[in-house]
């Protein structure tokens, strides 16, 4: 039963349908044939492959049960995690203290002497509030088993997972070439590490499907990072936050290098090596966020025959990025 009524512009007779449908392309469907059914049933090209009596979808029961469980493409943008993001209800929590750091770091300092007596003076009151408030949510929680810190404790450098590609061959994440079936052709010619496409930060925290698209991964990538590109230190943070707690990636890359006028003139890309207050705070949010390496993608220069990749790249290291690739003109 169609609820739109007189209004629908869709066919709701399968007969009907098949009638105007162009002949199929071949007798064989690759989908059916690898993976025991069809997701497109009667809108395939290759339907006759898998259509029974009564135009019915067939379905290979022994096949289709070896793939059960199987997830081939992961990091797919859920519903529940589109709404999320779209009512602006999900949780920023670790970012958010890092932008509060920030912010009260930039404001305009007070003398040392004054702040080491009032932190002398608000010492004993903080204390004992807390005290307090922890004797009051201990007697008010029930709990059950052993308590753990673990939503408070942070990983230590040395305890991040290191990204391992010495030797082995990297695929540059390509704009507008290197997508999922790219790279799926690449992995069989040899290559070990592969990175999505360059994905805007502000189209991902308001849950865009075809800006996630760019964060999907098969799996045969067995080693995959995703590229981000923005402008501002909340925004990056933040979606480095996202990524790190909705999908599975083994690194993620800032794009530091992207010479397009559309992201230059907003402050991104290479513009951000002109702006080495802003790229510092972006590298160190996203790395106090991200349990995965960090790493940057720069040029040589902004300017023509002007070098001054030599110059950013031992700050990089220190501001915690775990690699850096250079892009000459």
């Amino acid at each position: 039963q169609c609820h739109f009524g007189p209004r629908c512009r869709f066919l709701h007779d399968v007969a009907e349908y098949l009638a105007g449908k162009p002949a199929d392309l071949g007798q064989r469907c690759v989908l059916f044939d690898t993976f025991g059914r069809c997701p497109y049933g009667v809108t395939c090209r290759f339907g006759q492959a898998h259509l029974g009596d009564g135009h019915q979808n067939l379905v290979n029961a022994a096949l289709a049960r070896q793939w059960e469980g199987k997830l081939l493409v992961r990091n797919s943008l859920s519903k529940d995690l589109q709404q999320q993001l779209r009512k602006r209800k999900f949780s920023f929590q670790k970012a958010e203290e890092f932008l509060r750091g920030l912010h009260g770091a930039e404001d305009a300092p007070k003398p040392e002497a004054l702040q080491s007596s009032r932190r002398a003076e608000d010492a004993p009151k903080a204390e004992a509030l807390q005290s307090s408030r922890r004797a009051e949510d201990a007697s008010s929680i029930p709990t059950l088993g052993p308590l753990t810190d673990e939503d408070v404790t942070k990983l230590r450098p040395c305890e991040k997972k290191k990204l391992e590609i010495q030797g082995k061959l990297y695929l540059a994440p390509l704009t507008t070439c290197g997508n999922l079936p790219f790279r799926r052709i690449c992995k069989r010619f040899g290559a070990d590490v592969t990175c999505g496409e360059m994905a805007m930060c502000t189209n991902l925290l308001q849950g865009q499907s075809s800006e996630w698209a760019l964060l999907k991964r098969h799996h045969t990538e067995d080693i995959f990072g995703v590229q981000l590109e923005g402008a501002f230190p909340d925004t990056m943070t933040k979606c480095a936050e996202l990524l790190n707690r909705t999908i599975d990636v083994d690194f993620v890359d800032i794009n530091v290098g992207c010479p397009i006028d559309l992201v230059y003139k907003k402050g991104g890309g290479c513009a951000l090596m002109t702006r080495s207050n802003k790229f510092e705070q972006i590298v160190r949010g996203m790395n106090s966020v991200l349990d995965v390496p960090l790493t940057v993608k720069i040029r040589t220069g902004v300017q023509e025959k002007v070098n001054v990749a030599h110059k950013i790249i031992p700050r990089i290291r220190e501001w915690g990025a775990a690699l850096v690739t250079v892009r000459g003109w």
